[in-house]
């Protein structure tokens, strides 16, 4: 048996064309071709797939034969590929850059973060996103390995030499919590000595402390590379810790967990900033989502001295954060 020819995109088009108007002479004024034409370009189809696709002696009208509308089927499939290579085509041609790769604070809102994301699909539905979410430094470490272009960080967990600071984005409200059952839910004692004496959930990414804790005043630490994970072990009852307070808003309204009031870790401001390397500027599409980012968060009015000391300790090189 002979083995079926390739038809070209032009033909395919045709044959959708003639199915979606109904009849060829249809589908020749759209086309804006002559009716023998589109005759012609359906026949030789016909004839280098070896298939009728088209009953034409039961009806006026041409109707698909079933193995027809099997070939209609893969047509379109071939004309959404097509359309789509245009598409990614135009925005090249206009600016955009071939994909935009993004590292995030996990601290950062997630319902935010996919709000922003949603608004830059419909806004540049043919550029690729590759998305990465890291704690603390890792923001950094993932920029400077060049597996992402654009890291959006918080400020006291990024070094900024030898790179491009291109915003300060905004801060995320940290606050302490914990099950309601916590013994320090359930004490009036909310003193920094009351707090001690319970297991803090810290968030790391490193196994071992680095340099000085951020905000840790409990000699009993569990150290967590996941904000997510923290976040269930405090709904478990298993510690206190900070917590975005975005993130653990719906658990206070609902009793899940309670907003702790320490005296000396009352929690704070965590700042954010977007930064990339020197040598790899985002483009259109990139700029346009750091822009819509900054949207997302309410701005930071203080300076970094003010906020690191509403938090708690810090070091330049610490690695780890009560939130």
């Amino acid at each position: 048996m002979q083995a079926p020819g390739t038809p070209s995109v032009d033909q395919l088009l045709v044959l959708l064309t003639v199915v979606e108007e109904g009849s060829f002479s249809a589908a020749a004024k759209r086309l804006r071709r002559a009716t023998s034409a589109i005759s012609y370009a359906i026949d030789t189809l016909e004839a280098q797939l070896g298939l009728p696709l088209f009953d034409r002696g039961t009806t006026r009208k041409p109707r698909l034969t079933p193995v027809g509308e099997a070939i209609v089927s893969e047509a379109k499939a071939v004309a959404y590929s097509v359309e789509t290579l245009r598409a990614r085509v135009r925005g090249l041609l206009d600016g955009l850059e071939p994909e935009v790769s993004l590292v995030v604070d996990s601290i950062y809102p997630s319902d935010r973060l996919v709000t922003a994301l949603d608004d830059f699909h419909k806004k540049f539905p043919t550029v690729p996103l590759r998305l990465s979410v890291q704690p603390l430094e890792g923001v950094e470490r993932v920029v400077r390995n060049g597996d992402a272009w654009i890291g959006v960080g918080g400020a006291i967990h990024m070094n900024t030499t030898g790179l491009e600071l291109m915003s300060q984005i905004g801060a995320v409200e940290l606050i302490p919590v914990a099950a309601p059952s916590h013994p320090l839910a359930l004490s009036g004692d909310t003193s920094a000595s009351r707090a001690g004496e319970h297991l803090q959930l810290v968030l790391s990414d490193q196994p071992e402390p680095e340099g000085r804790d951020y905000g840790v005043v409990s000699l009993a630490t569990w150290r967590v590379g996941d904000l997510t994970l923290k976040h269930k072990l405090l709904l478990r009852g298993m510690g206190w810790g900070g917590m975005p307070k975005p993130m653990v808003r719906s658990d206070i309204e609902a009793g899940r967990l309670v907003r702790l009031h320490l005296r000396d870790w009352g929690g704070g401001d965590y700042p954010m900033q977007v930064v990339h390397k020197i040598e790899t500027p985002p483009g259109l599409a990139g700029r346009w989502l750091i822009e819509r980012l900054v949207l997302s968060l309410p701005p930071y009015a203080g300076t970094t001295q003010s906020r690191t000391a509403s938090i708690g300790e810090v070091s330049p090189t610490s690695r780890e954060t009560a939130a």
